[in-house]
């Protein structure tokens, strides 16, 4: 399966458990209509947080919990072999040569 695919239904799958959620929660509520929707809507938000972030904390020490986002498999992107730059305390490995000036140097707009 192509890493979009796999990531869709690993973003989809959550919603939906949060619609179902929201609406099993609201089931039997006698509210207005604007209360019961402004209700669901934030129920629907809430939980498909909580879901995503409770399955993807565990899927770190259980990769096949994964499953619970519709794939164990998680997309390449979320893998240590990815092209993106490592941060680490607040320091970025770039590849490549990066040149900056030195701080004490005032810029363009501002005259020496």
């Amino acid at each position: 399966m192509n890493t979009l695919a796999l990531s869709i239904i690993r973003t989809y799958v959550p919603i939906a458990v949060g619609a179902l959620a929201s609406w099993l929660l609201t089931v039997g509520l006698e509210l207005d209509a604007d209360g019961q929707a402004g209700l669901i809507v934030f129920l629907t938000g809430l939980s498909q947080a909580v879901y995503y972030a409770a399955v993807r904390a565990l899927e770190t020490r259980f990769p096949s919990v994964g499953i619970l986002l519709g794939a164990a498999k998680t997309p390449d992107t979320y893998s240590k072999g990815d092209n993106s730059p490592e941060v680490t305390a607040g320091h970025v490995e770039l590849s490549g040569e990066v040149e900056l000036p030195p701080l004490d140097t005032p810029g363009p707009d501002h005259a020496a």
